[in-house]
C-alpha cells in the first residue's frame, strides 16, 4: 500500500470522522463543494510542477543568492534558507532517481 497512500487514508478518515462527529457539517453542502474545490486546486498544481520542481529550487536559490548579495537579508538567514532549499533539491533529484530505476525495472 505504501506510506503515502497510508497517510492520505488516515488523513481522510480524520476528515470523515470529523464530519460524523459535526451532522450541521454534513449538510453543509457549500463546505463540501469549496472542500474538493480546493482538492482539485492543489492536484492542478501539483501535476503543472511535475518535472519542475528542481527547477522551481533553483530559481528560488538565485533569487535568495541575489537578495543576500543586494544586502536585502544577513548572513544567518540566507544559510538557513539555502539549507531548507538544498534539502529540498536533494529530495527532488532523489525523487526523480527512484522514478527512473523503476521506469528501467518495468522494461
Amino acid at each position: 500500500m505504501g506510506l503515502i497512500n497510508l497517510y492520505k487514508k488516515m488523513k481522510l478518515n480524520k476528515i470523515i470522522g470529523k464530519a460524523v462527529d459535526n451532522p450541521e457539517l454534513l449538510r453543509n453542502n457549500k463546505w463540501w463543494e469549496n472542500f474538493f474545490k480546493t482538492l482539485w486546486r492543489i492536484r492542478e498544481v501539483r501535476v503543472m510542477l511535475a518535472g519542475y520542481k528542481t527547477y522551481v529550487i533553483a530559481a528560488l536559490t538565485a533569487i535568495i543568492t541575489i537578495a543576500h548579495s543586494l544586502g536585502y537579508i544577513d548572513e544567518e538567514t540566507f544559510q538557513n534558507l539555502l539549507a531548507l532549499l538544498a534539502a529540498g533539491g536533494t529530495a527532488t533529484v532523489a525523487a526523480k532517481i527512484n522514478r527512473v530505476n523503476k521506469k528501467v525495472e518495468e522494461k
